[in-house]
């Protein structure tokens, strides 16, 4: 306490000639309350064993509050805790405290970014996400506690009164965080832009004690004018947080409130580093907002950010931010001296922590099972099973939200999105089954032990087998961007073994091959397939100008032995000669048997293979449900192969077959 007092002595004395003395008390109904902090957003100083306060604030002192103590709260009916008090002409100040309850357990409610600009986004956020939220906290045990992480409104500052309004609806005090576009955009400087800001919810920089914990809201956003910004504290912010801390029991976990969130910006903001500086050594909580989206950093040991998304989705546009995590908030629930956590989607279950994606669905990731986990961090678990037996952890790759991505679209009808364009997230995990797979099964568990899992049939899955016209490397990476399954290359064998793809003077197919799995590797694609068609020219220049049939076969696996592709390849053939000597030779190989179109029995055109192909493959306008189920019966995979046009795509699928050839 000395230590304190003598702080407040040389803070004083620093701003003595600026300086005016003021009186005051603390109470909550007629009992008196010592020992609680008073500042004037430099000075601080405890009110006494009588609960009454008096120092000296610096004339351009705009507030003068408390920092609440735990088990207590201003009254906040007004949608903003009066926990503070404007100071200008004003010389005796009176606080007066509602008990909320003792012990150290407690509840946090923290919603990012309502940024509502128009009557209508408004109406919006106080229809179901207020009620969303109402229903939540009423469900909580013990003292709960809103944290609003900035952009209350959208540059509309009268907004703000709205929301004051509707936020007492969810039954708990919410502390506001101003935001970047909480400020008044053509009012020069940081502090004046905040001004109509300050009027209608109090400082920017306060705290307020929680069980035996304290929440610090600070403001992070340093604005010029204009829409002009940068993000860090004022050094006046920082001699606030330093004192502050001086009051700070050793044992009290601290949560920082603030609206744009470290991640990577920490050593680009204007004193991040200081403040991280003050914070080390404590177990230290930042909740934030500003991204749109949900992710946990860990800025290092005992020091976390939660990064909320927002709850109004893209911007009142979509019911997904856009890196795929559902609009809502998170609550955090301090019992018994543990800290956990959980994302809740706003009209959704809380225990709806995930969301997955089938095959084909996912743009960069296509021939995977995709799962968006939005709240994950490391001690999480995203496994997957295939046909009931279990294949481990999924893999964690970056993605673009298909649910989100299908939202935007619709709603702005090919207009420019601008910031609001689907972006990769690293909220995704993918898992690539086999061929053959009937069911894939995913399942994800938080850290505390929630659980969600989703199955996909794939019994009737369609594969696709796309070919170029051009055949170069890039020309197949587009085909790769737009979904194959497999990837189709007709293969020219010259005398001496040279493989190519297309032509004679096509690329060669290993570099196809190559460059195709670096791509895939470097942009984190799932992986495809190769379908390798060996064209065979039986007769009399064959072992002259062509290689011999086994010849052609060898050449081809002599080049690919080295690439172990296992089921993703496959080798088309028409040449029966050509097709018994790969089984023979290379019985691991999926072979497939391509019948020439208009061919009336094909049994008969396959009279003279020594085996079963795995694959049988039919001109589409020879296809039929009937042709397909007589070949399923015999254990075969039916494809469809002539298919250029998208019309003909959609006939070929409507029949069902096992893939199709475009």
């Amino acid at each position: 306490m000395k230590r304190v007092l003598v702080s407040i002595m040389l803070l004083a004395a620093c701003f003595g000639a600026e300086a005016r003395k003021v009186t005051g008390s603390v109470k909550c109904g007629e009992t008196i309350m010592p020992g609680v902090t008073v500042t004037d957003g430099k000075t601080f100083t405890q009110t006494n064993r009588n609960g009454k306060f008096a120092f000296d604030i610096d004339d351009n002192a705009e507030f003068v509050y408390i920092i609440t103590p735990a088990g207590y709260v201003a009254d906040w009916t007004s949608g903003v805790p009066a926990f503070y008090r404007r100071a200008e002409g004003v010389s005796k100040f009176e606080f007066n405290l509602q008990r909320t309850g003792g012990g150290t357990d407690y509840n946090i409610v923290a919603v990012a970014d309502p940024q509502a600009y128009s009557d209508e986004h408004f109406a919006l956020f106080a229809g179901e996400p207020i009620e969303d939220l109402a229903k939540t906290a009423k469900g909580l045990d013990g003292v709960s506690v809103g944290l609003s992480l900035g952009d209350i409104s959208w540059d509309r500052i009268e907004i703000l009164d709205m929301y004051k309004k509707e936020i007492v609806r969810t039954g708990i005090p919410f502390y506001p965080v101003i935001g970047n576009h909480d400020h008044e955009a053509y009012l020069k400087g940081d502090h004046e832009s905040a001004s109509s800001y300050r009027l209608r919810m109090g400082p920017e920089n306060y705290a307020f004690f929680l069980g035996k914990d304290i929440v610090i809201v600070l403001d992070n956003v340093l604005y010029d004018t204009n829409f002009k910004m940068t993000y860090g504290y004022t050094d006046e912010c920082m001699s606030w947080v330093k004192e502050l801390m001086k009051t700070v029991p050793a044992e009290a976990d601290i949560y920082v409130a603030q609206h744009v969130p470290f991640g990577s910006r920490i050593k680009r903001m204007k004193n991040a580093t200081q403040l991280v500086e003050m914070l080390r050594g404590r177990k230290v909580t930042f909740i934030t907002g500003h991204n749109h989206e949900n992710t946990i950093y860990t800025i290092e040991k005992n020091m976390t950010d939660h990064n909320v998304a927002s709850i109004c989705g893209a911007w009142w546009d979509t019911r997904h931010c856009m890196d795929g995590t559902p609009m809502g908030y998170k609550v955090f629930t301090k019992h018994a001296g543990k800290l956990t956590w959980y994302y809740k989607p706003v009209g959704l279950s809380s225990k709806h922590i995930a969301e997955a994606f089938g095959i084909g669905q996912t743009k960069l990731h296509p021939n995977s099972v995709v799962a968006c986990v939005w709240d994950w961090d490391p001690e999480w678990k995203v496994e997957w099973y295939e046909d009931g037996i279990a294949k481990g952890k999924m893999e964690r790759v970056t993605d673009i939200s298909p649910a989100y991505a299908e939202e935007i679209t619709k709603a702005y009808e090919g207009k420019e999105l601008g910031w609001m364009a689907p972006n990769k997230s690293n909220n995704f995990f993918a898992a690539t089954p086999s061929r053959y797979a009937k069911n894939v099964t995913i399942t994800v568990e938080s850290r505390f032990g929630q659980k969600w899992m989703q199955t996909f049939d794939l019994s009737g899955q369609i594969e696709k087998h796309m070919s170029c016209k051009e055949a170069t490397t890039d020309n197949f990476k587009v085909l790769v961007d737009n979904g194959a399954t497999f990837l189709k290359l007709d293969l020219i064998t010259d005398i001496n073994g040279k493989v190519t793809v297309g032509t004679k003077n096509g690329p060669l197919m290993t570099e196809v091959l190559d460059g195709i799995e670096e791509y895939i590797t470097k942009e984190g694609r799932s992986s495809v397939g190769f379908n390798l068609e060996i064209n065979t020219a039986a007769g009399k220049e064959e072992g002259k100008s062509v290689p011999y049939y086994h010849a052609h076969a060898d050449f081809v696996m002599a080049d690919l032995w080295a690439r172990y592709l296992g089921d993703r390849l496959m080798i088309t053939g028409s040449d029966y000669r050509s097709l018994n000597h790969l089984n023979e030779k290379y019985p691991e190989v999926d072979l497939a048997f391509k019948v020439a179109q208009g061919t009336e029995d094909a049994d008969k055109a396959m009279a003279r293979l020594k085996f079963t192909p795995k694959w049988i493959s039919f001109h589409y306008t020879d296809l039929s449900e009937d042709l397909i189920r007589k070949y399923h019966d015999k254990g075969m995979d039916v494809s469809a192969w002539g298919i250029t046009d998208d019309e003909s795509a959609a006939a070929s699928e409507a029949l069902k077959p096992d893939a199709i050839i475009r």
